[in-house]
């Protein structure tokens, strides 16, 4: 942000005249730098400005030892949007609705009586999390967020019901974790291409009036509305799948050496922040020996708390077998460099800093990096570390720093082999097993709660709720099965129960109902319906 009033103008070249320079390029004055998240910042060489913020999200300025005492929030610097690697998404799915049922009958010539032939609605379509192997990022979802399943079609006369809804496919990275929105609880970990996983199931359909056919009702003038398909909003993140991850500081070389190794075509420059989103390649030595290999992003100091590319570059760390350090050998100093990249993936997470890895001391082409190899060498050695050195530009020594990664990947692998295994596609349905579960619930089940401010009673249940959803009260004998159903239940015995009274509130779901008692005090009381909006199925819990 530039102020560029003339008075400050002035009083600015004051000022910096009197310090002992001049800037004649520049008329305007820097306010602060606008980070993109909210807040701001003004960095002067050689330090870095902090901010605190209290409970009501108010900017305090205050020195690093009152900061402890108070217990205030810090707020990191954001991420421009153009440098962040697209692994996090959040996404809304939504399961198709049934189709409605409707009411016919049958009038043909020479058909006496023809009955109902009402057909019922047909199912709403599902939504599945499908494992694409070509994908390597979540780009894809920042265009697209809401993602619904077709609607079933409705029933028709002559017995004729309704087609299904059509399913929805989303297509994730191999890799993905699944939470719901809010929630830290993972519902699905897809890690392999091909995998499917049932996510939210369609809504059924409502029944015609040819299902109400009875002996006591041969002519029922009453259908069913479709259930309305369950909804909810997911996070996703990615953790890519790879055996051997390339790590380092920036400009190290590591998408170089990617592309050396592998057939893939990452983006190679001579400046930081080349490698902005992850790439995999695969490395094949024979017929039988493949292992896949992640360069990923470079990283700064301070990446653990999110400075730079920070979470977005460590958490792909986490799956990976083994790690590959290269080093920039041409800097001034290349052990220094090494330690920092160490001690980042170390206070990020602990189990990072345990993996097995080798380090490959790169651009042994420059007469910089030739000269520092001996010193850097021997420190390493001396440490127990195996070290390599390289020249990825000139294809120099790569092959024998991707056959020691690839060595210390089978001596990784050899102790958990008889913990591998592929999962079981079957086990991915659960989140749909618990959604149906759900849905299914018996309208017995509920509980009843009052407001004695209001004499207002609610009677809580899913399958209540479900029932008045799907009720269709366009027909006159939807209200008499709406009381039959209340009575047989036990919902009008347990309200007499507890103490309703005439005039009183009574709220199933969203159906605002009131009592009244029977004229005789005696035989089953009625409640009269005031609003009928449509319900929503609750997120899943």
């Amino acid at each position: 942000m530039l102020d560029t009033d003339d008075d400050d103008n002035e009083q600015q070249e004051e000022e910096n005249e009197s310090l002992g320079f001049q800037d004649e390029t520049f008329d305007g004055k820097i306010v602060d730098f606008y980070n993109g998240d909210g807040s701001s910042d003004f960095e002067e060489e050689g330090e870095e400005e902090v901010y605190y913020y209290d409970s009501d999200g108010k900017l305090v300025n205050l020195p690093d030892d009152e900061f402890d005492d108070l217990g205030l929030e810090v707020k990191e610097k954001g991420v421009p949007a153009v440098m962040r690697c697209f692994d996090r998404a959040k996404i809304y799915v939504k399961a198709g609705d049934g189709g409605n049922g409707v009411v016919a009958f049958r009038r043909e010539k020479y058909v006496p009586l023809g009955g109902p032939s009402g057909g019922d609605g047909g199912r709403g379509g599902n939504v599945y999390l499908e494992v694409d192997g070509a994908m390597n990022s979540l780009l894809p979802f920042r265009n697209c967020v809401h993602y619904r399943a077709g609607r079933g079609a409705h029933g028709q006369g002559r017995m004729m019901c309704g087609r299904k809804g059509e399913d929805v496919v989303v297509k994730v990275a191999p890799g993905t974790v699944v939470r719901e929105a809010g929630n830290d609880e993972v519902l699905l970990e897809l890690l392999y291409p091909g995998q499917r996983a049932l996510l939210l199931p369609g809504g059924r359909g409502g029944r015609g009036n040819a299902s109400f056919k009875s002996g006591n009702n041969k002519v029922p003038k009453i259908a069913e509305n479709g259930e309305e398909g369950p909804e909810m909003w997911l996070e996703l993140e990615l953790k890519l799948v790879a055996d051997v991850g390339i790590v380092g500081a920036p400009n190290a070389g590591k998408s170089t050496l990617l592309s050396v190794i592998s057939a893939a075509q990452p983006e190679i420059a001579n400046y930081r922040f080349t490698t902005l989103l992850p790439n995999l390649g695969v490395v094949s030595f024979d017929y039988d020996s493949t292992m896949v290999v992640a360069d990923l992003p470079g990283l700064l100091e301070g990446a653990h708390r999110g400075f730079g590319l920070g979470h977005e570059f460590l958490r792909h760390t986490e799956r990976c077998s083994a790690l590959v350090h290269v080093v920039d050998g041409s800097g001034q100093q290349p052990e220094f460099e090494f330690d920092a990249v160490r001690l980042e993936l170390e206070m990020f997470s602990p189990e990072l800093a345990e993996k097995p890895f080798i380090v490959a001391y790169n651009k042994m082409d420059l007469p910089e990096a030739y000269e520092n190899w001996p010193s850097f060498k021997e420190k390493l050695e001396g440490l127990g570390i195996e070290t390599c050195c390289m020249s990825a530009v000139k294809r120099e020594g790569t092959h024998e720093v991707i056959s020691a990664a690839y060595k210390l990947l089978q001596e990784t692998k050899e102790p958990n082999e008889g913990f591998e295994g592929f999962e079981d596609p079957k086990d991915l349905n659960h989140v749909a097993d618990m959604v149906q579960k759900q849905r299914s619930s018996s309208i017995s089940e509920f509980e009843i709660t009052r407001d004695g401010s209001c004499s207002t009673w609610y009677v809580n249940g899913a399958g209540l709720q479900r029932f008045v959803q799907m009720t269709n009260w366009r027909y006159i004998d939807s209200d008499k099965r709406f009381q039959h159903v209340l009575e047989a239940c036990g919902v009008n015995r347990s309200l007499m129960k507890l103490g309703v009274k005439e005039g009183d509130t009574v709220i199933i779901g969203e159906m605002e109902m009131v009592w009244h008692d029977s004229a005789e005090n005696s035989g089953t009381p009625n409640m009269k319906k005031r609003s009928t909006e449509s319900i929503k199925w609750p997120h899943l819990k």
